[in-house]
């Protein structure tokens, strides 16, 4: 299902490149930025928003030259997502619980198929 962009919104695509085929694929990426159609704020805030994209990929690929770059963000990322899931386990009850043949499940609960 394709995403439809909202009229405030500029998204920075990321999509997998590969000279011989996807089965091959080495990593690679290429960008984009998309606009919506009907972008409702003036063209200042456009011209901010796609800097912010375009900043975004140029960090790609000075991160991709740069490996002490690299593991800084790696390690940035990391301590992000601690900090994320911190939040969600002070708020919340386990993503799942048993009690005899039942089983609960949270907000948080990923299942496959019908639950």
């Amino acid at each position: 299902m394709p995403y439809e962009l909202a009229e405030d919104e500029v998204a920075f695509i990321i999509k997998p490149t590969s000279s011989g085929g996807l089965e091959d694929w080495d990593g690679s990426v290429a960008t984009a930025v998309a606009v919506g159609d009907n972008f409702c704020y003036d063209s200042d805030v456009l011209q901010d928003l796609v800097y912010v994209a375009t900043l975004c990929s140029a960090f790609l690929d000075l991160m991709e030259k740069d490996g002490d770059l690299m593991d800084r963000v790696a390690d940035h990322r990391q301590q992000m997502l601690v900090q994320e899931l911190k939040k969600y386990a002070k708020d919340s009850k386990p993503l799942q619980g048993s009690t005899g043949e039942i089983i609960n499940f949270n907000a948080y609960t990923k299942t496959k198929g019908n639950a």
